[in-house]
């Protein structure tokens, strides 16, 4: 009759130990990361509803209102207010417009492109922070933030504006929570599995 015998365990060390002892608890910065993602994909959609909302109406507004505020940046001379423009020319008017909506939506559209791509990784890296997907919201964030550059950089509707600047300082903070070192020693720990007991 034989005898098996078991190996003998491994002799734990202290840091072994103390890592077997606790749970990989995830950390605060990860739920930032989360949080700070789906409030820049909430924005950028707000505001680009509110552009496809106002449609022509917005853009007209729009309009109106960097030709009064701002004449000289269309080339204007600085008396010149948009009735003027539009008692002038009123094909030429309507057309303008309809360009400045298509600018408008084109933005909203690329935005909310983006936003939906950010909150898709973001879904993806809530529980386990993986690599890649912290590697795809950076990606995707730093893409995401080309039109809100645009938007700010240009004379658009107020609302819009407030909206776009929300989504692009939460986009940035979370390209830079994405990371931070606790996050990376989760997805590590995540990654090599359940503590040993």
């Amino acid at each position: 009759m034989s005898h098996y015998q078991a190996a003998p365990a491994p002799p734990v060390g202290p840091r072994s130990a103390a890592r077997a002892a606790r749970a990989v608890r995830r950390p605060g910065s990860l739920t930032a990361l989360v949080w700070t993602s789906v409030i820049s994909a909430v924005s950028a959609v707000i505001g680009a509803v509110l552009v496809f909302a106002g449609g022509n109406d917005l853009a007209d507004e729009n309009i109106r209102d960097v030709i009064d505020d701002h004449p000289d940046v269309v080339g204007l001379p600085s008396n010149t207010t948009a009735a003027d423009i539009k008692t002038l020319s009123g094909p030429i008017w309507d057309e303008l417009v309809s360009e400045r909506a298509g600018t408008l939506s084109a933005r909203a559209g690329f935005a909310i492109f983006t936003a939906v791509c950010v909150l898709i990784f973001t879904l993806c890296v809530r529980k386990n922070a993986a690599t890649w997907a912290r590697v795809l919201i950076t990606i995707s964030g730093v893409v995401a933030l080309f039109p809100h550059i645009l938007i700010l950089g240009d004379y658009e509707p107020e609302s819009v504006m407030a909206f776009s600047f929300v989504a692009l300082l939460a986009t940035l903070v979370a390209i830079v929570l994405c990371w931070l070192p606790p996050i990376n020693r989760y997805a590590r720990e995540r990654k090599a599995g359940p503590p040993v007991s």
